[in-house]
C-alpha cells in the first residue's frame, strides 16, 4: 500500500464535504491541527472538550486489541475511516496497517507520521482496493458516515479475505428504522444550524434488525455499547435503551 495520502484524488463534492466536516470537528474538539492531539488518543483528549467520549473509546480500544490478540490471522489490517490515524498508529507495531479516509489533510491522513502505516485517500463505500486483501477490517466510528451503511458492509466484505473479520465499533445502532429516522432528523437539524445541512446526507446509522439479517456478516457482541453506565441498569429493569455504540465482531459469511 502507498504512503502517499493523495493517491486517490477525491471528487469536488467529497472535498466540499471534507472542508465542512473538518471545520465542525475542529470547533467541536474532535479534530486538531496539533500533531500531538492524535498521538495521545484515545487515552488523553488534549482539547479537553470530549473527555467522556474518549474514555469510552479508550475502553473500546482495549476490546479491539483483545479481539486482535485472540484471532488467528491478523497480519493485514485495514483501518476504515481512520481520521487522524490514532488507531492505525497504535496497531502498526504488530500489524501491517492501511489507513483509509477521505480527509487527506492535517486533521486526517496527513497527521499520520508513522512510516509503517499505509495511507490511502478514498470513500468508505467505494474503496479503491483490490478484493480479498485484508485479514481484518476495523471500522471505528466510521460506518455511519454513509447514506448506505449496508453498502459499506458489503464493500468491507469484498476487501476481506475468505473467513476474514470485521471489528465494528462506535457507530450508532438503533432499535429499529423509526428510531434511526428520528435520530437522522435531529442530525439534519443540527447540521442546518451549523450552516451545513448537506452533511446529513452522509450520515445514517444501522439498526439491530439490519445487523441480525446482514447478508455479508454474522455479528457477535464484544461490548453492548451503552451510552451511559446507568443504561445497563435500566436495561436490567426492562426499560428499552435507545441508541447504542457497541463493539461488534463480524465474521464474513
Amino acid at each position: 500500500m502507498t504512503n502517499d495520502p493523495t493517491s486517490s484524488e477525491p471528487t469536488l463534492g467529497v472535498r466540499r464535504f471534507v472542508e465542512a466536516y473538518r471545520a465542525i470537528r475542529l470547533e467541536q474538539g474532535f479534530a486538531s491541527n496539533d500533531p500531538a492531539f492524535a498521538e495521545r488518543l484515545p487515552f488523553r483528549d488534549a482539547t479537553g472538550k470530549n473527555r467522556q467520549v474518549w474514555r469510552t473509546r479508550a475502553i473500546h480500544y482495549v476490546f479491539i486489541r483483545a479481539a486482535l490478540a485472540l484471532l488467528l490471522r491478523t497480519e493485514r489490517v485495514l483501518d476504515l475511516g481512520a481520521g487522524n490515524g490514532w488507531l492505525a498508529r497504535r496497531l502498526a507495531p504488530r500489524h501491517r496497517v492501511t489507513a483509509v479516509d477521505i480527509d487527506n489533510g492535517a486533521t486526517g491522513l496527513g497527521a499520520i507520521t508513522d512510516s509503517r502505516v499505509g495511507r490511502l485517500c478514498g470513500e468508505i463505500d467505494r474503496l479503491p482496493l483490490r478484493s480479498g486483501v485484508f485479514d481484518v477490517v476495523i471500522a471505528a466510528a466510521s460506518v455511519h458516515y454513509s447514506a448506505d451503511p449496508l453498502g459499506v458492509l458489503a464493500e468491507i466484505a469484498r476487501v476481506l479475505r475468505p473467513r476474514g473479520v470485521l471489528i465494528l465499533a462506535d457507530s450508532p445502532v438503533y432499535q429499529n428504522a423509526t428510531a434511526r429516522d428520528r435520530a437522522w432528523e435531529r442530525t439534519r437539524s443540527y447540521y442546518e444550524e451549523t450552516g451545513h445541512p448537506e452533511l446529513a446526507q452522509r450520515y445514517r446509522g444501522l439498526t439491530r434488525p439490519e445487523l441480525r439479517d446482514c447478508p455479508t456478516f454474522r455479528f457477535f457482541t464484544l461490548s453492548p455499547g451503552f451510552e451511559r453506565w446507568q443504561s445497563a441498569f435500566e436495561r436490567l429493569r426492562g426499560k428499552e435503551v435507545g441508541v447504542r455504540l457497541p463493539v461488534l465482531l463480524g465474521l464474513r459469511r
